[in-house]
């Protein structure tokens, strides 16, 4: 073990032990006791830089899936195959040491009443879909044929993409980068046809590279309609939409640095505006949620730092690097959205700082105190697995707490909350 190594963690468990009760406003920080997750391991191979979750066999249980497997719920306990299952080394020059498949969407595209799942692999790549992939289930000692994929968006970039509902028609729109342009990607159900691509900004490929960092949506105004976030600002979706005009940018330093990974947009002060939360580097360190403020009539935001490199900068004395993948979701059940994040092993296969430190992964309890004052309280739920690219979050047993799933160079793993 490396002396700095060494050093973070006991530095991490005296300020552990110094916080283990901490007042602030009259307000005790303590662990809820109803929080505790079980950790499966579904795979041990490096199979997909993320983790998603669907009823892909139409048994009314939700499955959970990684690149080309499922795993059946509730139980998780059998696999199965939708098309040639293969696994990736985790170190390799160049591109050699990563999964070919990045992200996956389980969602209904055409109109049948089976999950298909759309497929996003390593950035500058197209995208494509799979029809009904739980209705031919193959096991691992299968001679498995060729899936056959669907055009959806051609050469998608970023590393935060995400299916979102932006421009209100009660379907999730592909949110990337693609050729230069920041876009909106929507599916189309009849035949083989490609999406329908919709550009919100003009191009330019300098500002929009292939692989990019930082990216979420967000009603930043509160007019009731979408915007788009990213690293360098927000993006105004315009009332009534013709689906060609670019929206108007407002420029806000989210990240002075790479940028994160997904990034989200809620009330997290409890003031009734809506405010970011990002990471700053998804190589590095750094963790922010931004209060909206006001400067005159326009909107501006104040930082609000989490974590840096630093354990002595948090309260609590937490740091890891490479928060490559992050999640909003209620973990406690107290009506107010948390966030789950961790440590994406090997991201640029060992070179990036604190990338021998272990593969954390945390949630960061939403707690705004009496005093005014609100914070993000990191809680550990596991120091071996992490995240990659993709991390999800749902309740997989329908027992009213969220779960989440998650993949990377470690493996496959869930966590089902007790």
């Amino acid at each position: 073990m490396n002396t700095g190594l060494r050093y973070r963690m006991a530095l991490a468990l005296v300020l552990s032990i110094v916080t283990s009760i901490y007042i602030m406003g009259q307000t005790y920080v303590k662990k809820p006791k109803s929080v505790a997750f079980t950790k499966i391991k579904l795979l041990d191979k490096y199979i997909s830089e993320g983790a998603s979750v669907g009823d892909i066999n139409k048994d009314g249980h939700m499955d959970i899936v990684a690149g080309n497997l499922y795993w059946k719920g509730p139980s998780f306990k059998n696999v199965a195959a939708y098309g040639p299952v293969g696994y990736s080394p985790i170190t390799g020059p160049g591109l050699e040491g990563y999964a070919d498949n990045f992200f996956t969407f389980p969602l209904r595209i055409d109109e049948n009443d089976w999950m298909d799942i759309l497929q996003i692999g390593i950035p500058g790549t197209d995208s494509k879909w799979v029809r009904d992939p739980g209705k031919i289930p193959f096991s691992l000692s299968d001679s498995i044929p060729d899936v056959v994929h669907i055009g959806a968006i051609r050469h998608v970039c970023h590393e935060s993409p995400q299916m979102v509902n932006i421009i209100g028609d009660e379907n999730k729109e592909l949110l990337a980068f693609s050729q230069g342009k920041l876009v909106l990607g929507v599916p189309i159900a009849q035949g083989n046809r490609e999406w329908e691509l919709l550009s919100i900004s003009e191009k330019d490929e300098n500002r929009f590279p292939v692989f990019s960092h930082g990216l979420g949506a967000g009603d930043i105004n509160g007019d009731g309609l979408t915007d788009v976030l990213e690293k360098t600002g927000w993006w105004q979706q315009p009332v009534n939409w013709d689906r060609t005009t670019p929206w108007e940018y407002h420029p806000v330093a989210f990240s002075h640095g790479t940028g994160g990974a997904q990034m989200f947009a809620y009330d997290i002060d409890g003031d009734g505006d809506t405010d970011v939360i990002t990471a700053m580097d998804s190589h590095g360190y750094g963790l922010s949620w931004f209060e909206q403020i006001k400067i005159g009539q326009e909107i501006g935001f104040k930082e609000h730092k989490i974590m840096t490199h630093d354990p002595m900068d948090n309260t609590y004395g937490v740091s890891f690097s490479q928060l490559h993948a992050m999640s909003k979701a209620d973990i406690d059940g107290d009506g107010i959205p948390d966030i789950v994040t961790g440590k994406c092993y090997y991201a640029h296969n060992g070179r990036d700082p604190g990338a021998e430190e272990p593969a954390a992964l945390y949630w960061f309890r939403t707690r705004r105190n009496k005093n005014g004052t609100t914070e993000l309280v990191p809680y550990k739920i596991d120091d071996d697995s992490g995240v990659g690219r993709q991390i999800t979050t749902a309740d997989l047993n329908k027992d009213g707490k969220i779960d989440l799933v998650t993949a990377n160079k470690k493996g496959v793993f869930a966590f089902i909350q007790k």
